[in-house]
């Protein structure tokens, strides 16, 4: 008994002379970026567990400036809080912070990393997103996203139409954007309360309580081994709804590939199956293993996933901003009647709408709807901020702090889409400086092309139809609240819609 006693403080004190050895070690080769103090291997849990984690680290960045390093367990992350630091890293030395951190959650998630949003940087994650943005501009060729648009629209601002008493928009906002990722992915039409779409959104917001959004903070995560001797109960969850929602996608995949037809483009299923045709038919072998059925699968969970999470919470915070704030409303619908009159809402329509999409890019920065990016990793070592970061290091954009910054943004609090417009009432033609919805350089985000007009065409849709109020003597909200880790969404709300008069 003595003899185990002594045993394993042995093994303590060994394992914690160790870790100082190697900390001592490691600050004396490298400059790290700052931090406050914390226990070794537990690191400051305080701060990662916490629900605002980006607003805490804002306020360590007073102290410690624009680069902020924290200890998640084991390992190190460092946080990045202005807009210099953060084009450092991801445009002057993009490469070097291209890669991802290996989670436990999320190598479950993508079968070993084949998927392009959270595998690392590899000449096979570089073949892949480029087949994937090929097989996404040619889904986009045509009239065939603004028709499925139109006619998923149409069926959900009817059943709108017949509410006689406040509701929550988000409800519809969930029904909407489901519906369409799913037409655009399968290309099938389903009806309203369609069982099997019904299902795939429990199933996501199942996942989004279990796992997040952006940020990934299971306790296996932070500490790996435990996954294997004493898994968590949600860990157990993460599991069962990752087989169930594989094992839908799975099947519609394998049923495209047996009615496949390369003259025939449904969906961007079929797209992508074209762009492997494309692969075979130049004989490129290397190719061909870079693209399996895993591979395609999981392109599609990204753009279905990834898309309707950040769709449907756009359409949310917009609907939020817009009923709460009637002048703008009636802006932008004093546009939409003067370019588009009564006609159908169409892409020929949309760079014309520059209010209006004002209104949507507002709602990007004011909402940061993932406040903290999916973790970056750094693939060699390099430098930001004049700190040195060594290779492997899990660096996070706190795009929540680019897009409060009152450096770049007057009142950041209020809702403002003049910020986006010049002096004409046009878009101005350059991004912003300091604003990063979609994130920028090698992680730039593939769906980009996609959402913009998807949301702009949604969003106008909308305002056409219907004057949006909320209910009689409640006044606006206009903040939002924690729904996961990285994921802020706007607090209850409801509204009332009266269909407008044609013009």
């Amino acid at each position: 008994m003595i003899s185990l006693s002594l045993n394993t403080q042995t093994l303590v004190v060994s394992v914690c002379v160790g870790l100082l050895v190697y900390y001592v070690i490691k600050r004396l080769r490298y400059r790290l970026p700052p931090g406050p103090w914390c226990i070794p291997v537990i690191g400051h849990y305080q701060i990662y567990s916490a629900p605002s984690l980006h607003r805490q680290v804002v306020e360590l960045s007073k102290t410690y400036g624009p680069v902020v390093r924290l200890s998640v367990g084991p390992s190190t992350w460092v946080f990045l809080n202005n807009f210099d630091v953060v084009l450092e890293a991801l445009v002057k030395r993009n490469a070097d912070f291209a890669g991802r951190t290996p989670f436990p959650s999320g190598e479950m998630f993508t079968e070993g990393g084949k998927d392009i949003v959270l595998s690392t940087y590899t000449p096979t994650w570089k073949f892949h997103r480029k087949v994937a943005g090929k097989a996404l501009r040619h889904y986009l060729q045509g009239d065939l996203l603004e028709n499925m648009i139109q006619d998923n629209m149409t069926k959900f601002l009817d059943k709108m139409a017949e509410e006689k008493e406040p509701f929550e928009f988000s409800t519809y906002a969930n029904l909407m954007v489901y519906h369409q990722l799913y037409t655009i992915c399968f290309g099938e039409k389903k009806s309203p309360d369609d069982p099997e779409v019904m299902s795939l959104l429990k199933l996501d917001e199942e996942l989004i309580e279990t796992w997040g959004v952006g940020l990934f903070m299971l306790f296996e995560d932070a500490f790996p081994y435990l996954k294997d001797i004493c898994p968590t109960k949600t860990w157990r969850n993460l599991t069962r709804i990752t087989e169930d929602m594989f094992k839908v996608i799975r099947t519609k995949f394998y049923e495209h590939k047996a009615t496949f037809q390369s003259g025939v483009n449904r969906d961007f299923t079929d797209s992508l199956l074209k762009a492997r045709q494309e692969a075979e038919n130049e004989g490129d072998e290397d190719a061909l293993e870079k693209l399996t059925d895993t591979h395609l699968i999981q392109t599609i969970m990204d753009i279905f996933l990834a898309g309707t999470e950040t769709t449907r919470f756009t359409m949310d915070w917009f609907m939020s901003f817009i009923s709460g704030i009637p002048e703008i409303q009636m802006k932008c619908q004093e546009e939409i009647d003067r370019v588009v009159g009564s006609d159908r809402i169409s892409m020929k329509h949309r760079n014309a709408l520059d209010f209006t999409e004002a209104c949507l890019f507002e709602t990007w920065r004011r909402a940061s709807l993932v406040a903290l990016s999916i973790p970056h990793a750094t693939i060699c070592d390099t430098k930001v901020g004049g700190y040195d970061i060594p290779k492997g290091t899990t660096v996070l954009i706190n795009i929540w702090a680019l897009h409060n910054d009152p450096n770049y943004w007057k009142d950041p609090e209020k809702f403002d889409p003049y910020r986006f417009l010049d002096e004409n009432g046009k878009l101005k033609p350059t991004r912003p400086e300091s604003w990063l919805p979609f994130s920028a350089g090698r992680r730039v985000c593939l769906g980009e092309t996609l959402a913009r007009p998807d949301i702009l065409l949604m969003c106008a849709n909308l305002l056409q139809r219907f004057e949006i109020h909320l209910p009689e003597g409640v006044k606006p909200q206009l903040g939002g609240k924690v729904l996961s880790e990285g994921m802020d969404v706007p607090v209850d709300y409801k509204i009332v819609v009266r269909e407008r008069q044609k013009q």
